[in-house]
């Protein structure tokens, strides 16, 4: 264990994780400009890709927000036009959470600048290092 009293922000695995974090999302928030979406909408959207018609619950837990930053999110989402809130058949008291045609146009759209800025983000690394890098990234996660 380090002595925290010679521990440094910039030295510290958190600092350092929250900066990569800080400028990816400045870098997706810049190139999702033109179609009026945030990286944390531009979540939402690929994660309802992936698996459309989930339960606001699943999907809070999927994008790593709690429920009411997912709410929040929705929202605006579903007043852009690009998100459905819908009954659920089997539970009057839920909801599932659906794409619009508009929404999964502005994802597959948008898919192209997000590729761009995550190969950006490996640049200079090797297929291996991205590997091992993601591995223990996986690793930490796990752990906490």
């Amino acid at each position: 264990m380090r002595n925290v009293a010679e521990l440094r922000l910039d030295d510290s695995l958190d600092f350092r994780l929250v900066k990569i974090v800080t400028k990816f999302r400045c870098q997706i928030n810049s190139q999702l400009k033109p179609f009026d979406i945030t990286s944390e909408q531009w979540v939402v959207l690929h994660r309802l890709w992936e698996q459309d018609g989930i339960n606001q619950k699943e999907l809070s837990e999927k994008i790593l927000k709690d429920q009411a930053n997912t709410t929040r999110i929705l929202d605006k989402l579903i007043k852009k036009g690009l998100v459905k809130r819908l009954d659920a058949i089997d539970d009057r008291r839920a909801y599932l959470i659906y794409l619009s045609d508009e929404g999964r146009a502005v994802f597959e759209a948008g898919l192209s600048f997000v590729v761009q800025v995550r190969e950006r983000m490996e640049r200079g690394l090797t297929d291996n290092e991205v590997a091992v890098l993601t591995t223990l990234l996986d690793k930490v996660a796990a752990t906490m």
